[in-house]
């Protein structure tokens, strides 16, 4: 029966509501004040400069889905709470450094760190709200995520400026800490666990653990069906993300600004549509969502390409609005489907699989677009890139009923032992 107790009366949701607005608050402060310091401060070279999102993507190739593993064997939340405060202290390490040859490896042990909380915020999930409130979690948590993505490198630049790179590094260690603290006071409900007894004999290794979740996300049409259209969509997005800049120094040389706009444009757009998604209770259709999704994206990118011809300065700022709804919709399909269609206990395991795999992307995708543009230069690798998301996104809409087909929910015995998982309707 649906309750009526709304979910803001919900005291663990708002507790770990507040924590996830702190760590990443602090974190849009650190990445701007990161790019300062290394930029301003020390004087790195661009190639130095380019290393830093490097730092952020390796953890999460290498590690993400051996970091599912561990959370869906451990204490979910004890592990979220030790990742914020370790990297609270690596955060204050990374002030103490003296030059960006010393600052890059700490980020990477930071983000190495960091790369066990997605999965665990994800695990906690179902283990916090009820299961009727789960769309509003998710919707809100990526309300969150699209205001500070808007709302933190302004603060944090604004910040960085009137003070100093340091003082915003400092905020973040700050963020951390409280958000650990903040999370020691939730109770968790319908909490299932595979490590009550650590040596239990009938508890599956470390492999079979990382196996179940390939074996999981493989057996489920609509995990992976919705896995294969994410990569090759967000192939694509890649393609052209680093390069905004690149088009608006061509078509807007003399407003440096438009980039940031743009960008901000883009996180309004997210985060209106992820707010009125929230009235939503469930996702059925997922096709609908990522087709619609990566058609938005689509229409924004290919009209950036036309800016060469229609330049005045409100276009790409209505473009940006356009993508960032897309991006909002995508964004809340995929949070919503790893809540819901995998098995409870196996949450981190799918969130690191998609999280890893996705992060190789962020490699790839900008250096093909560097060699597209290269080729045929910017306006028509937005173009070209803009048709290709417009087909995929109609493609994911047309063939949603063949794409997408409706399953029974997976289930993983206690025994560990992977059988039986999906049978198709």
């Amino acid at each position: 029966m649906k309750r009526n107790q709304s979910i803001w009366q919900d005291r663990n949701f708002i507790r770990f509501f507040s924590a996830n607005a702190l760590s990443n608050f602090g974190n849009w402060f650190d990445f701007v004040a990161v790019l300062v310091l290394f930029r301003y401060t020390w004087k790195a070279d661009p190639m130095l400069i380019a290393l830093i999102p490097v730092m952020y993507a390796i953890p999460s190739i290498l590690l993400g889905q051996f970091a599912g593993v561990i959370v869906d064997r451990g204490n979910k939340l004890r592990i979220l709470i030790f990742s914020d405060w370790i990297r609270a202290g690596l955060t204050i390490l990374l002030v103490m450094t003296t030059s960006p040859l010393l600052a890059l490896p700490v980020l990477l042990l930071r983000n190495t760190v960091g790369v066990i909380s997605l999965p665990a915020q994800q695990g906690l999930m179902r283990s916090i709200v009820h299961e009727d409130d789960i769309m509003k979690a998710v919707t809100l948590n990526g309300s969150l995520f699209q205001l500070v993505k808007v709302v933190g490198p302004l603060i944090g630049g604004s910040v960085t400026g009137v003070f100093s790179a340091d003082v915003s590094i400092v905020v973040n260690a700050i963020s951390f800490a409280i958000s650990g603290i903040m999370l020691m006071g939730i109770k968790l409900k319908n909490a299932y666990s595979n490590s009550d007894d650590p040596f239990d004999t009938k508890r599956p290794n470390f492999m079979s653990s990382w196996k179940e979740g390939w074996i999981i996300v493989l057996k489920s049409r609509i995990l992976l069906m919705s896995i294969l259209f994410g990569i090759l969509s967000t192939l694509t997005i890649q393609m052209i993300d680093a390069q905004f800049v690149t088009l608006f120094s061509e078509v807007y040389p003399e407003n440096e600004e438009m980039t940031g706009w743009a960008i901000a444009a883009i996180g309004i757009g997210s985060l209106l549509v992820v707010l009125l998604l929230n009235k939503l209770e469930t996702i059925r259709n997922y096709g609908v969502f990522f087709g619609t999704g990566s058609l938005l994206i689509g229409m924004m990118t290919l009209g950036m390409g036309f800016l060469g011809e229609y330049n005045f300065i409100m276009l790409p700022i209505c473009l940006g609005i356009i993508g960032g709804i897309g991006n909002g919709i995508i964004y809340t399909a995929v949070n919503y489907l790893i809540q819901k269609e995998p098995p409870k206990n196996a949450i981190g395991r799918v969130s690191g699989i998609l999280d890893s795999t996705l992060s190789i992307l962020f490699i790839i995708g900008p250096l093909m677009g560097g060699l597209l543009i290269n080729q045929f230069g910017v306006l028509t690798a937005f173009k070209s890139i803009g048709i290709v998301l417009s087909l995929i996104g109609i493609s994911g809409i047309i063939f949603q009923k063949f794409i997408w087909k409706e399953e029974k929910t997976i289930k993983i015995p206690k025994d560990g032992k992977a059988k039986n998982y999906m049978t198709e309707n």
